[in-house]
């Protein structure tokens, strides 16, 4: 992937290694959150938000598109720090969630394919995501 890439990649990780330090709140859950994710019906995705996988509660979805809202903001700061496009900053964020903060049993989707289960392996990353690490 191209240099631009390595250095979004970089700064995702070092992001979230510092929890996101000042945007903590842009990965904060509440209890009904974490517990959808447990059960499956919310997961991260490899575009760097949360999704619906599941059914939900309306108040489930309110906080998962809060805490998108919030994930945006956070990767909008970063990018005009960095010069780059939100959505590269999104996306390398995605890589280094799906890579380091999905559990076996939590459900993650890449692109716009299926919602998949994380096993005990690592999960199989998208190819722009090869150069991140």
């Amino acid at each position: 992937m191209t240099r631009k890439f390595l250095m979004i990649a970089g700064c995702a990780a070092i992001a979230l290694a510092t929890g996101l330090a000042a945007t903590a709140p842009a990965w904060a859950q509440s209890g009904a959150v974490a517990a959808a994710m447990a059960e499956g019906a919310v997961g991260e995705q490899a575009d760097g938000y949360l999704g619906i996988a599941g059914t939900v509660s309306a108040a489930v979805r309110s906080e998962v598109e809060s805490i998108n809202i919030k994930r945006r903001a956070a990767y909008t700061d970063l990018a005009s720090k960095r010069g780059v496009t939100v959505q590269d900053v999104a996306a390398a964020t995605g890589c280094q969630t799906l890579s380091s903060r999905v559990k076996a049993g939590q459900v993650y989707r890449i692109g716009a394919g299926p919602w998949q289960t994380k096993g005990a392996g690592p999960i199989a990353l998208p190819s722009y995501c090869a150069t991140a690490g």
